[in-house]
Parts: C-alpha cells; sequence; structure tokens
C-alpha cells in the first residue's frame, strides 16, 4: 500500500512542485495588501459596487499581481540572466548586443521603434526640422552678443564602429552621409554657423584604430582617443597651443551606464582616464564646484572645474549635453581653467536662476573660448535647442 503511495507521488511530483512553486509566492503577495502602497507599483483596486466596476476588475487584480507577486523581483532576475547568458537578449528594447562583444544603447525610449537610438545618428537618420532654425539662431545671437561659440558634434558609437553593430544595421551605419553631415552640407545652414561646427565622424574612424573612444558596453564616450579629438577640435577653432605636457591615465574596470535598464547583469568594460592629480591638476565635479552660483549648480547636477597651472592662462567654457562630463578633463591638459556645465537640467531653472547664469557663463568673453559639445543624436533632434535656448545671451548693446 505504501509503496503505491509512493509511485503516485512520484508521479506527479512535478505537479506537486510546480503547486509549491507558485503558492509560497502567491501567499506572500496576499501580504502586500497590509502593507503601504507603493508608488512605482500598480495599486490594489478598490472593492467594486457597479456593474461596470466589475467588469474592469479583471484586468486590475493581474495587474496588481503582476507587481506584488512574491520574489517577483528574484524571477525577473533570473529571466534576465538566462536569457543573456543564452542568447544575449536584453529585457529591454533599449539595449543591443552587437558584434565583436560590443553593445549599444538602441533605443532612448521603451515606446519608439527597435535601434531607434541607432538609426537616427546613421546614414538614414534624418535631423529635426526645427535643428537647422535653431543652429542659425544660436550663432547669430551669440555673435550679436560679441562672442563667437563653437560646436563640436561628437559622433555616436554606432557610427563610429559599424563593423560592431547588429549585422543587419551595418552598411547603413558605414555611411558618412548622416543626418549630422546633411545638416552641415544644407544651403539653408548659415555660413557662419557651418564654420563654427565641427562633426569628427571621419576622424573618429581614424582614431578608433589605436585608441579608445566608446567603452564596449557603453552609451556615453570615454577613453584615450578623446584627447585626439580635444586637439582636432582646438586646431580647427583657435589654433591653441597643443605642445603642453601629456595627461597621466589611469585605467580601471567601468559598469556599464546602460546597467540601470535591467538588473541581474553585470556590464563592464575597461576604461581609460586622465589622472588628474598625478598630472598636476586640480578637478572638482558635481553641484558644490561653483560657489559663485550655488543653487544652479545643484540644479544642474552634471557640472565640473579644473584649474591647470600649467597651462595657458585662458578659460575654455563648455556647454553640453552628457558627453560633456568625460571630454571636459581632457581640455584641462590645455586651458588654465575648465568650467563645464550640462543643459539636460536647465529647464528646471526659474527666469531668475536663467539670467543669473548667463551672468556667469558669459562673464570676461575676451578671456573665454566657448565651446558647445552634444553628441549627434543631441544636437540634430533638440537636446541643444531644449538646453540652451534659455540661456542665450542678450545682444551686446542690451549688455552696454
Amino acid at each position: 500500500m505504501a509503496s503505491t503511495v509512493f509511485a503516485r507521488i512520484g508521479r506527479h511530483s512535478a505537479k506537486i512542485c510546480i503547486v509549491f512553486m507558485l503558492v509560497v509566492p502567491a501567499l506572500m503577495s496576499i501580504k502586500a495588501t497590509r502593507r503601504p502602497n507603493d508608488p512605482n507599483l500598480t495599486p490594489l483596486p478598490a472593492r467594486p459596487h457597479t456593474l461596470q466596476q466589475w467588469l474592469e476588475m479583471p484586468p486590475k487584480v493581474t495587474a496588481w499581481v503582476s507587481d506584488h507577486f512574491g520574489f517577483r523581483t528574484h524571477f525577473i532576475v533570473a529571466d534576465n540572466v538566462l536569457r543573456f547568458n543564452l542568447f544575449h537578449e536584453f529585457p529591454s528594447i533599449q539595449v543591443a548586443y552587437g558584434q565583436n562583444g560590443r553593445y549599444f544603447m538602441a533605443a532612448h525610449a521603451k515606446t519608439v521603434g527597435p535601434y531607434q537610438a541607432m538609426t537616427t545618428v546613421c546614414g538614414k537618420g534624418k535631423a529635426n526640422a526645427t535643428t537647422i532654425p535653431y543652429l542659425n539662431k544660436l550663432f547669430t545671437t551669440f555673435h550679436a552678443a560679441g562672442m563667437d561659440p563653437k560646436l563640436l558634434v561628437v559622433a555616436s558609437a554606432p557610427a563610429v564602429y559599424p563593423e560592431d553593430v547588429p549585422s543587419d544595421l551595418v552598411e547603413e551605419c558605414t555611411s558618412t552621409n548622416t543626418a549630422a553631415a546633411r545638416v552641415l552640407a544644407s544651403p539653408e545652414l548659415l555660413p557662419q554657423a557651418r564654420a563654427s561646427i565641427l562633426y569628427p565622424l571621419k576622424e573618429m574612424r581614424e582614431i578608433k584604430k589605436h585608441a579608445s573612444l566608446f567603452p564596449k558596453s557603453w552609451f556615453h564616450w570615454a577613453g584615450d582617443g578623446l584627447d585626439e579629438v580635444a586637439r582636432i577640435t582646438l586646431t580647427q577653432f583657435w589654433k591653441t597651443p597643443l605642445d603642453q605636457p601629456p595627461m597621466q591615465l589611469r585605467r580601471y574596470k567601468g559598469g556599464s551606464d546602460m546597467s540601470h535598464m535591467f538588473i541581474g547583469i553585470k556590464l563592464e568594460s575597461d576604461v581609460v582616464e586622465p589622472d588628474l592629480g598625478a598630472s598636476g591638476i586640480k578637478g572638482c565635479f558635481g553641484g558644490d564646484c561653483f560657489p559663485e552660483i550655488p543653487a544652479i549648480a545643484r540644479i544642474l547636477g552634471d557640472v565640473s572645474r579644473f584649474d591647470n597651472p600649467k597651462a595657458p592662462k585662458r578659460r575654455l567654457l563648455i556647454i553640453s549635453d552628457s558627453f560633456g562630463e568625460k571630454m571636459s578633463p581632457w581640455f584641462a591638459r590645455y586651458y588654465g581653467e575648465v568650467e563645464h556645465f550640462c543643459t539636460n537640467h536647465t529647464h528646471e531653472l526659474t527666469p531668475e536662476q536663467a539670467e543669473e547664469m548667463k551672468k556667469y557663463l558669459y562673464r570676461n568673453p575676451a578671456d573665454t573660448d566657448i565651446l558647445f559639445l552634444y553628441h549627434d543624436g543631441g544636437a540634430m533632434y533638440d537636446v541643444l535647442r531644449n538646453g540652451t535656448q534659455m540661456i542665450l545671451p542678450p545682444p551686446l548693446a542690451a549688455r552696454q
């Protein structure tokens, strides 16, 4: 008799295990009904009182269970790890595995099409209709204010490493006829604007052959190749002396800047950065670096400044998107003073703070070189426009 019972249990063991695996998390999810609501999770729906409310209950309960099911995070991690290790798949369309061990930011949102962040900076990308008019306005406004800024448009990783993108995008990303290139060639772009813009795609493709520009798991750029881009920029725009001592370097394993998009998968890359202390440069990163405008600097967050007593006594002002953070220290090799401000949060400034920021940024124009630094996706698709339109300087006559 006992053997018969054990035989039956054995035959149904798989079913028993599955039921157990589901019952335990389900019981844990019931306990969630007594916890305070988490604003990041679907709330438990209220008890229905009408027929319509009863009909609306099933999807609401399903959404609540999905967010509160016991061991939910552990299941998600296990799924992410399994899919990544077996198939190099990510749980989000925002990241893509390319070739030769390189990963790419594939989309800037979960609701856009596949590879949106890659195709927009490769051969089929088309800049927003607002891009050329704003570039014309940007340089016209600064020239009227008595200043002559320059714009460095950084080519993104898909365009710089077309051999590493997913195979069906290689041809498209190998093209040099990108959105940025077409904007620069457009007759609608004013000549004075065109002369003030550098888009070093071809140069960066050469630099990558012997120096690092993008860590293999990063969206942002970093590496010793950035110094070469800095030298090209300074040579073209300001004829800045380049005979400063080379920077000392530090090398480390850096976690991917895309890891926040998924849990359970750890991506790391070899990173090369300047060793500021060993190079005799004082560097500061973050909102506390500018006591002259403390509230503004803390709102912006991504700000930095550098002092190099061995470099020429001139100031470089860098106004950028998030690509400015890793580039700014390399310019400190050539300037006694470098100040960097990322404009991703300028929309949070009050009008009064925007005016205060402009007064600080554009002080001593005779001793300052101004560089706008945006990656191609930012420069061509309104990140530049949205971040800078409220900090354009007034005309020179209005300031006298």
